[in-house]
Order: C-alpha cells, then structure tokens, then sequence
C-alpha cells in the first residue's frame, strides 16, 4: 500500500496524535481540550487518521509517495502540571520555556493558531514510502545565549567535546530511533550538525520490506542530545503495513504485517470480525528548573526543584511567575540532567506531554494495542496496569496533588495480565504473557491490553530495586496515569471472567480468520493456538550458531568524571573472568569498529561501575540470545569464572521475575546492561554501509563520551574492507 503525500502544516501533527501542551490558561483547567480536525478529541484512540495541510517548499516538493514534514525547531512556551500541588492551586502548573519542534497549525474552522508543544508531532508511514524531513534551526546562536545568574554570554569555543558546554545547547540534528534505513548523506546521519539559522532536509527511503511497528525520532548532535531531548524533542514514528504473510512448500517463505490480524476501528463502521483501538505513549522526562539572581536552581526544604508562582514581594510590588527553564547552568552545564537531578527534582514522568494523564475510550472486552515509547532520559519504568479501589479516590489523587497518597491502597487492585506483542518495534515470535512491563531509555514496548470490568484502572511506574534502575537508586511507586473502562450493553453479557490472555488469543483467531486466506489463514491460526506463535509475522529469522563469523564486546565504564566505552578483556565465556580492557571517551576523529557488511557477529556487553547503561546501536537490529547474571557477587565462595555461577536470567520460566524476562529470542536495538550482567546478542550487518555510533542511552552519558564511531564497510576480497576514495588520497 502507498501512501499518498501528506501536506502538513510547519508542525505536522497527525490526528490520532496524543494531547498537546497549550499556551493558555486552558491546560490548566484540562488536559483534553480537542484539537478537532488535528486529533480525536479525547486521546489518542485511533481509528482514522486526518493528516491536516501542508506548506512545504518549492525545493522540496512532496511527490508520489512521499511523506514530508516542515519542522522549525525554536523556544516554546507551555505549562506543565506539578503533581506536589492541587491543580487548582497558583502551583499547580508551571510555566515552561523549553526547546521544541512549533508551527503555525490550522483547527478545524480554519484559524491560524500558533500551536505550542512540548512532544514532537507523530510521524506515519508505509514500507516503500520516502520520508522528507526538512528540519529549521530557528534557536539563537551561543553567542548571543545569557548564562543564568550572569550578564555573560556563552563562550562558544568548548575545550572539549564531551564535556558539557553551552556552545552546543543549541546545535541540533536528527536521528530515526530504530528504522532501517541508510545511516550516510541524507538519511539517519547524526554525524551532522544544524547551525542556527541553517535548514536541513533529511531523505529517508523506508525500504519496501521494512519491517511495520513502532519507531520514534529525537536530535542526536553530540553534547545537545540530552538537553534537547528532555525539553520534548522526541516524536512518534509509526510505520503501518497490510502485507499478508507468503507460505510456500509448508514454510513461511516472507513474513507479513501483524497489523494485518490487528485492524483499527474505522469511523462508522460497523464491522463483522474484531478491530483493536490502538494508543500511542510517549514517556518522557521533561526536565526543567526556575534559578535564582545567582543562577542556582530553587529548591524547597526537602531538596526538590521550586517554581514560584505569581504574587507580590515584601514591598508589594506584583512578581510575575517563574519559568521554568532547561539551560546551561553557571558552573556546570549539565546541572538539570546529572546523575541524581531527576530524582531529586521531584518531577513526574508525562505521558504525552502531560502529567498525570486521564485516559478515557476504553471498553470492557476490548483488546487494545498499546504502543509505549520510552523518549526519557533519566527514569526507569516498570509499569502495571492495577485497578483502582476507588476512582473518585484515584482521579482526586491526581487533581489534589500527591499530599500523603498511598499509591499502593490508591491502586490496590491485582495486576492486569497483558500480552507482549513487539520490543523495540519489531514483532516477537509469540505473544508474551505478563503483568510488567520494563522500559528502559530508547526502549519501545508494543502490548495487547484488555480490561475485564468496568472501572479505574491506574497506569503505575511500580517499585524499581536501585539494582534494576539507570539512576542506581531505588523508585517509589508513582501513579503516571488512568484510564476509565466502560461497560457497553449489558454487564451480565461481559466478560468479566474471562482468562485476559484466552480472550485476546480468541480475538486474534477471530481477526486472522476474517482477514487471511486459506492455508495461510489455517497456519496462522494454528501457530496462535499452539503457544501463541507470530513466526508469520516476524522479520528477522534466529542467528544460529553456525552463522557466526567474528566477535565483538562492549564494556561501559562509569567512574566519574569518565564516561567510557572499553571491551571485556580475553574470553570470558571461555573462563576467563570478566574485566575490561581499553576504555576511552568518545573521539570523534576516531573508527573504533568497522563492521563487514554481509557480515554476522556475536557481541558481548556488560557494564563496570556502579551502575548500568542502555545499548544501543543504530542501523541494525540485534537478537538477545541470553542474558547471564552473577548468581551472587557477595558470596565469596562462588567462583565466576566458572560459567555454572553465572544464571541466564531471559527466558519467561517460574519464579524469574528479572526484567529480562521473556527477551530470549527477541529483537532489539536497545538493551540495559547492568554491572553484574553479561548480556550476548547476535547481529546481522544487512544493505547499509556507512559511518555511525553505538552509546549509552542514557542521554547525559552519551552527551559526555559514551559513544563509540562505527563503519559498516564493503569487504575488498582481500581480507580487508574497502576505503572510501577521500581516505585513499589523504596526504597524497
């Protein structure tokens, strides 16, 4: 299927996308203000989709199946809920002035409306589209930004480059999380910089047997990605397919779209076989801080981050209100997104742009596809889905501020069982079967939820072991949303029994048989009734051992102020011991891998310090073949270098409730390795050759040295690779 060219306006926003921030008193009052023709007017339930207009230049025309978006990146202005307040309260929301993507977008009569976010717009496309994004730098130069507490301007010649400096808070480029397409020239190259005042037109060709899922997009310019991502710079990509799967000779000779046995309502219809309402989440942690004459960020008694409302001052002269900010500090520019800030900050995980999110839509018995993006930079989540005991307890939780709320007797109800259906957008080879959800940063999730009573059911961050957490620190439960589920018809007739996890098997059985065709249909549905296979479904076919032809490992190593990228030393599956050799920061100057295309490798990664680091490589995709634990570092009778004392903790069996359960065999480009750990993954180097990294994705950490360049590069027969003709001639 091709789509045709979507005409949007400066900031495309497509209508099924999720609820915006406004620049009004309104966002006070609620966080479901429609948008009309630019969105449903609830949030985020999708059906149809309406793509608005567009304006795109005459340079830069959108043709056939293209897909083209203006986006202008520049300050924004919005209001942001403080959950330690009341709503209603001259705290209740702070004022914001952040980086973000902005246009001038049309509502549904026709009004120019200057539309103000702090998410980027969600971006829609079909294997075999090309999508032409050309992006604005509309932010000042560093010359002219003031530091805060200071008359001084930034100093725009930073002595290096991974350490944080204000030269670079305002240089951008962008970066496809996830998609399969070329890494050089135009396409997902983030070795590029955008000047201010300097625009760029990106050109990614989404090959035709891309694989559909859920992708996002989010600046990547070493020493501004973390600042720019936790001001909202981080959108949906959504790429939707209607390939069926094709057998052959009793084998599954190419695999289909999922989104073929998951169809979305359409407006008015009235349909024979089930449809799957989807929504889209995007988690964030938007960061920001109001600062003092000196520059130092307001803190409240306990420690966490102030912003004072309106009000008059000891002389009686009115004071307008804080806004919140996320700039270089004075002395350490990184000082809103270090190591303990958000934490300490007391700030909410959004979702959407909005804290403390009301979802509203649901149906009892209805299977939805949730599509949960972690576009963050400094929390870790592991969500439930529990139902509340009181709704009214649990919305007034939400609009009086946290007080004294006990989240666990606000959401005391049993854990909703959900179904795994893709990581990190890639469909698994069977559905997975939970009542936990983890994202880590970069991490995508894609679920099958069905509700079996009416009800408030609580969206709940749960309690992380400091172990398990990016920020080695432990996480309180936290409500970061609810959802309201309705009964329709009678309540007797409801499936309120019903097993979750039968009942979305039976309605998946139910959408093949109408949507598929004789033995496909029949095998399709046979593998989901024989342990809820999706092999038909699935892109990437299991790397066996036998495939292997070289070895790669990743070390990260956190001893502050060194934020560095190593190797394990010797061979540590072989019993040697693990421990790390050549660890360096980022250089950009430097290849420190070049990969064989056509090439499949092995790759071990762990983390040393104190705490863990997300992987995550861009380009190819990699399968978890096991992750190993330590069975007990405290225990000095064990000895690791045995490999008996290491405990592969991904498969989905009784009693491991490691978050790495049920990733055995799946496809990722975004893994959390903690120390302690040894994570082994396989790659395949396909299609693309060309320069690009691999990092921590843990923004800030990534921003300080915790990349490495990578070379996909042609082989030249002669057991090495082939060099590009300007490095041929250097210094000839």
């Amino acid at each position: 299927m091709r789509i045709s060219c979507l005409k949007i306006i400066s900031l495309a926003i497509v209508s099924i996308f999720l609820p915006p921030f406004l620049s009004t008193e309104a966002r006070a009052q609620s966080d479901d203000l429609p948008l009309a023709a630019l969105r449903t007017p609830d949030d985020g339930m999708a059906g149809h989709a309406d793509h608005g207009t567009a304006a795109l230049s005459a340079q830069n025309a959108c043709v056939g199946g293209d897909v083209c978006y203006d986006l202008r990146v520049g300050y924004v202005d919005g209001r942001i809920r403080n959950p330690a307040f009341p709503k209603d309260s001259p705290q209740g929301y702070d004022n914001v002035r952040l980086r973000g993507y902005f246009g001038d977008v049309e509502d549904s009569q026709g009004r120019q409306t200057e539309q103000i976010e702090l998410v980027a717009p969600q971006v829609e496309l079909a294997p075999g589209n090309i999508f032409r994004l050309t992006l604005h730098n509309e932010l000042p130069p560093a010359e002219e930004m003031v530091l805060p507490g200071t008359t001084e301007t930034c100093d725009t010649t930073p002595e290096d480059h991974n350490t944080p400096h204000c030269a670079n808070f305002n240089l951008t480029n962008m970066h496809t999380h996830g998609l399969w397409v070329t890494p050089v020239g135009n396409g997902d190259n983030v070795l590029l910089t955008i000047n201010p005042g300097i625009s760029f037109t990106y050109e990614y060709p989404i090959p035709p047997d891309h694989p559909a899922g859920t992708f996002w997009y989010h600046s990547h310019r070493h020493g501004s990605t973390a600042p720019q991502v936790a001001s909202g710079m981080a959108g949906a990509i959504i790429i939707r397919g209607d390939r069926a799967p094709v057998l052959a000779d009793d084998q599954w000779v190419a695999p289909g779209d999922v989104d073929v046995i998951l169809p979305r309502p359409v407006e008015g219809e009235e349909a024979d076989a089930p449809r799957f309402p989807e929504r889209v989440m995007l988690f964030q942690q938007i960061a920001y801080a109001c600062r003092d004459e000196a520059g130092a960020i307001k803190t409240n008694e306990d420690g966490t981050w102030r912003c004072d409302a309106a009000g008059t001052d000891d002389q009686g002269q009115e004071v307008a209100a804080d806004i919140g900010t996320l700039e270089p500090g004075p002395t350490n520019a990184f000082d809103q997104i270090t190591f303990n800030s958000w934490p300490v900050s007391g700030r909410h995980t959004a979702i959407n742009g909005i804290v403390g999110k009301t979802f509203s839509g649901s149906t009892v018995g209805t299977v939805e596809r949730w599509r949960l993006i972690h576009a963050g930079v400094r929390q870790t989540i592991r969500l439930h889905i529990r139902k509340a005991a009181d709704a009214e307890v649990a919305s007034e939780a939400l609009e009086e501020g946290e007080g004294e709320i006990d989240v666990a007797q606000v959401c005391s109800g049993e854990p909703v069982e959900v179904m795994g259906l893709a990581t990190d957008g890639l469909t698994r080879t069977a559905l997975d079967p939970r009542t936990e959800t983890w994202l880590q940063p970069g991490y995508r999730e894609d679920l099958l939820v069905t509700f079996p009573e009416a009800g408030t059911y609580c969206i709940l961050n749960a309690p992380v072991d400091s172990a398990d957490s990016i920020n080695a620190l432990e996480n309180e439960p936290a409500i970061l949303g609810l959802v309201n589920v309705e009964t329709v018809g009678d309540p007797a007739e409801e499936p309120a029994s019903t097993d979750p996890s039968q009942h979305i098997l039976s309605q998946l059985v139910a959408s093949a048989t109408a949507a598929l065709e004789g033995d496909v249909a029949d095998r399709v549905i046979a593998d989901l009734q024989d342990g809820m296979k999706l092999v038909a479904f699935n892109k990437h076919p299991p790397i066996t051992r036998d495939q292997i032809n070289g070895r790669q490992s990743v070390a990260f190593n956190f001893a502050p102020p060194d934020f560095a990228i190593g190797e394990i030393g010797q061979d540590f599956l072989g019993g040697t011991g693990l421990f790390q050799v050549g660890a360096k920061e980022y250089d950009g100057a430097v290849l420190d891998r070049i990969l064989p295309l056509g090439g499949t490798e092995e790759w071990l990664l762990t983390s040393f310090g104190p705490a863990g680091h997300p992987f995550h490589i861009h380009v190819n995709p990699f399968e978890v073949i096991e992750i190993l634990k330590y069975s007990d570092p405290n225990d000095p009778s064990i000895n690791p270098l045995d490999p008996s004392t290491w405990v592969d903790v991904s498969g989905r069996t009784d009693g491991n409730t490691e978050q790495y359960a049920g990733l055995k065999g799946s496809w990722k480009d975004t893994l959390f390795v903690p120390p302690n750990h040894v994570a082994r993954v396989r790659m395949r180097y396909e299609r693309y050759i060309g320069d690009f990294v691999l990092h921590c994705h843990i923004l800030d950490h990534e921003d300080v040295g915790m990349m490495q360049n990578v070379r996909i590069a042609l082989p030249n027969g002669k057991g090495g690779f082939d060099m590009p003709m300007t490095e041929q001639h250097v210094g000839h």
